[in-house]
């Protein structure tokens, strides 16, 4: 068919318009479907956390357990993932039994020290107190001196025998007055010069004499355990 050539542009505009509509619904303007043009999709990349690093043996050490109860020493020991079956609990002292339920009592020392390396096969000691104030008792390893096979207990000390009075005499010879070294008369005189009087103290070197005192009795130097020290009585 021929058309004429004033209709001929809008001719080749409605054609140009169809193509145009069939490109929008995916099709071809000859009404085939249109090829999905290839494209590279872009992933995102995800950064996941860096895992926690396992200690090695160089890494965990003996924490220090000294002064805390064993149920805390437990918890510290797990934490450093050392296994119950390598940790041998003993009484700090050879004279104490320790008993089964001993979650409270208190941690002395442990072998190996603290800070020192330890791995999983690491036998750990742990010594035992039931008190606090006990860690720092040892007697040769016991709690109690007189458990010490070493110890040797001080003698008894023997008392000393009553003191026994001499019977006083009824009167000394020679009773007439004297003068004393101190230039004091009396009937006697005592080892240090003075003149022998009822009641007065008496010097040591005078125990157990029998003199006449200035009032006329005889008396004896002698020791009472309830007047002290010796007197003429």
């Amino acid at each position: 068919m021929r058309i004429s050539r004033g209709l001929a542009p809008a001719a080749l505009l409605g054609a140009l318009a169809l193509a145009l509509a069939g490109c929008a619904d995916g099709t071809s303007a000859a009404g085939t479907t249109g090829a999905t043009p290839s494209a590279t999709t872009a992933s995102a990349t995800t950064i996941a956390p860096a895992p926690t690093p396992t200690p090695t043996p160089s890494d965990t050490v003996m924490p220090d357990l000294r002064g805390g109860s064993y149920r805390a020493a437990e918890q510290e020991l797990d934490n450093v993932s050392l296994p119950a079956a390598k940790i041998t609990v003993t009484a700090r002292h050879k004279d104490v039994t320790l008993p089964k339920s001993h979650a409270s009592w208190q941690v002395c020392d442990t072998t190996p020290r603290p800070g020192s390396p330890v791995t999983v096969g690491t036998a750990v000691v742990i010594e035992l107190a039931q008190q606090a104030g006990d860690c720092a008792i040892s007697f040769h390893g016991y709690l109690h001196q007189a458990n010490d096979p070493a110890y040797t207990p001080k003698p008894t000390p023997t008392p000393r025998p009553a003191t026994t009075h001499a019977p006083a005499t009824s009167k000394p010879a020679g009773s007439s007055l004297t003068t004393c070294p101190d230039g004091k008369q009396g009937y006697a005189c005592t080892s240090n010069g003075h003149p022998v009087v009822d009641g007065q103290f008496c010097p040591k070197a005078d125990h157990g004499r029998t003199l006449k005192a200035t009032n006329g009795t005889t008396v004896t130097c002698s020791y009472d355990p309830s007047i002290t020290p010796y007197r003429w009585q």
